[in-house]
């Protein structure tokens, strides 16, 4: 009696370990992901009903707090490669709405956000510009 008992617990601790490691492992499988282009350097809002204020570069959204005012600073109009990882928040749906004449308006969602979490950023070169401007 006692050794079936003992086993159980064994099998339910094994089974509750393997659910926490798959839990683990799906959050950690974020897309790692890279992007080249003009950093410009400009806050933008993006969102329709979940407004947020980020920098963009390509399609990609960084946040405020991922970045300093300095790197800001530095990387203003530069050709830069980011890397790091990608964060989908899924936009919000509006529901769909009746006019006074009846008509129904299809609901609208805003599209997706990519974030880039934890960026870091690698000022590009291309060979066929100078490096340093001449006046």
């Amino acid at each position: 009696m006692k050794k079936s008992f003992v086993v159980q617990i064994c099998f339910i601790q094994l089974l509750f370990m393997t659910q926490l490691l798959l839990a683990q492992t799906n959050y950690d499988t974020i897309k790692s992901i890279n992007t080249v282009g003009i950093f410009d350097g400009k806050k933008v809002m993006v969102g329709n009903f979940e407004v947020a204020e980020v920098y963009k570069i390509n399609d990609y959204c960084i946040s405020l707090k991922e970045i300093t005012n300095s790197q800001v600073d530095s990387l203003k109009g530069k050709k830069v490669l980011v890397t790091g990882k990608l964060k989908i928040i899924e936009g919000k749906t509006h529901d769909a709405k009746t006019s006074t004449d009846g008509k129904i308006y299809e609901p609208y969602k805003e599209p997706d956000k990519k974030f880039i979490i934890n960026p870091k950023f690698t000022i590009v070169y291309d060979s066929r510009e100078p490096l340093i401007k001449s006046e």
